[in-house]
């Protein structure tokens, strides 16, 4: 299961959750602004941390 605190999903700087290879990034993380400039951010990040993730698992 998913670490979260209060409906929020807890990830780290990357996106990544406690789950290796689950990312989460937008409102559903815990985080101080929920704006879409700041979703839109983390969506950029989920991104490439999940691309690097794969290109070391292949």
């Amino acid at each position: 299961m998913i670490n979260s605190e209060n409906g929020y999903l807890l990830t780290d700087e990357e996106m990544r959750t406690n789950i290796d290879g689950v990312f989460a990034a937008g409102d559903i993380r815990k985080k101080l602004l929920r704006q879409v400039v700041t979703a839109c951010a983390d969506g950029a990040i989920a991104a490439t941390s999940a691309q690097n993730y794969i290109e070391k698992e292949i």
